[in-house]
């Protein structure tokens, strides 16, 4: 069950995230954007903790119900409504409309006392299997009749 930062303040950029940055420097606040996506719990836990100050995070979680829910509670509910995605009511949530991934993206104030979101339901997905294209196959070899 992966571990994200909660969001302190929400990027009011987000709409137009394209526009602004420079690869990982934003333009307007003139700071690094770390990307945490790729990054595991520790290195996340890790990197938070070493912060002396204010860091600006981003990451993108796929728009599974469940994880999209605990995200927009922690991260995305505070933005304008013209800088959210197109939504659906999904129970008593706004997420995302369907194949969107969402990118959560802004400031930490503490990252020292930073709160992480996860989300219980997805320990209760199953693991799905990797089948790789490059793999060998199993070759069967019938015996001479």
């Amino acid at each position: 069950m992966a571990k994200f930062p909660k969001i302190d303040s929400p990027c009011p950029y987000k709409a137009d995230l394209g526009a602004i940055m420079d690869g990982d420097f934003c333009r307007m606040c003139k700071r690094e954007v770390f990307d945490l996506s790729a990054w595991s719990d520790g290195e996340r836990v890790a990197f938070l903790k070493g912060c002396e100050a204010e860091v600006c995070v981003r990451y993108t979680l796929p728009a599974r119900p469940a994880l999209a829910a605990a995200a927009l509670a922690a991260a995305v509910i505070a933005l304008p409504v013209a800088a959210q995605e197109p939504t659906v009511v999904y129970g008593d949530a706004a997420v995302p409309d369907e194949d969107y991934d969402m990118i959560i993206v802004g400031g930490i104030k503490d990252p020292k006392a930073v709160a992480m979101v996860e989300d219980p339901a997805d320990a209760t997905l199953p693991e799905l299997p990797v089948v790789y294209d490059d793999a060998p196959q199993p070759v069967t070899v019938k015996p001479a009749s």
